[in-house]
């Protein structure tokens, strides 16, 4: 394999064969300096997110055994890619990006590296260099052309055979008046933003136009609402802050013909909450992947 350089990162394989370890990362010597609330939620927003899927990380059918690479798309501080180091052999190199370098951990193992890049705009020379690419939760944040352009990066990057994992979340509407308010203000917000909420729907049509075969979907679901426990607690609490965080935009374009005042913003938000401990609705998890075809493969 040849030597591949970022910044003053060597990315060729260690020798090591073996992880010393199979136990899971430690987060709190990982981390960097944030506030402790802040590292709390993101670390309680990762670990919810792999109860729901059973703690799996790879669903691909790949083994993990020689001088390999993955990449993570969006890493944020890295917390899937420090979960995946712990359980590999060092021989396996992880690598991850995302536009900014404020979460990544100060302190990682020494076959893990990261790097500031866009999603829709890959370096160059990873043309084909991955073996299996991972990338979750960037529904709410690309429009539909950044999507086929991060699409179409993730197929460039990744090898012959290789493989690609992607996981998007469909939001939980209670039912209910509230919730039927709730669900149209997440729609129009996309839509003024250019984004499309039904991404996570459709992640098996664009995995296959953007040239991917073999292309499969799992689905996973947790319950919302109090009598749902911690989880159910997590996931109600998530819909609540991203509704409560789109007020000044909804208000500002004045209320997209579902609420007409803050008032009535707050009075649904209070609805909301009632609704979801009533009506126990459910958030999906989607986690879909595909292979990248040899050059020598017919449909």
């Amino acid at each position: 394999m040849d030597d591949f350089i970022i910044g003053d990162y060597d990315f060729s394989p260690v020798s090591e064969k073996k992880a010393k370890s199979k136990k899971s990362f430690q987060a709190k010597k990982l981390l960097p300096g944030m506030r402790k609330a802040e590292k709390r939620l993101m670390l309680l927003q990762y670990q919810t997110w792999q109860r729901l899927v059973g703690d799996k990380l790879v669903f691909a059918p790949v083994s993990f055994s020689g001088d390999q690479r993955i990449l993570e798309v969006a890493t944020g501080a890295g917390f899937w890619m420090l979960d995946v180091a712990s359980q590999l052999p060092k021989s396996v190199a992880i690598h991850g990006i995302d536009r900014s370098s404020r979460y990544f951990p100060k302190q990682h193992p020494s076959n893990v590296s990261f790097s500031t890049c866009s999603a829709t705009a890959l370096p160059f020379s990873w043309a084909g260099y991955f073996d299996f690419a991972h990338q979750r939760f960037l529904s709410l944040s690309m429009t539909n052309p950044e999507w086929k352009a991060a699409l179409a990066e993730l197929y460039r990057v990744t090898k012959p055979g290789g493989w690609v994992q992607i996981g998007e979340v469909y939001p939980a509407f209670p039912e209910g008046k509230h919730g039927v308010k709730q669900k149209a203000i997440f729609y129009a917000v996309s839509k003024a933003r250019g984004l499309d909420l039904d991404i996570p729907l459709q992640l098996e049509r664009h995995l296959s136009a953007a040239g991917f075969v073999d292309v499969r979907v799992e689905e996973s679901y947790g319950h919302c609402g109090a009598s749902h426990g911690t989880q159910g607690q997590t996931y109600k609490g998530r819909m609540l802050a991203l509704t409560k965080a789109m007020r000044s935009e909804v208000l500002q374009a004045g209320g997209f013909g579902v609420v007409e005042s803050k008032q009535e913003y707050e009075e649904m938000m209070k609805g909301l909450e009632k609704e979801y401990d009533e009506s126990g609705c459910t958030i999906c998890l989607f986690t879909c992947i595909a292979k990248k075809p040899h050059p020598d493969f017919a449909v």
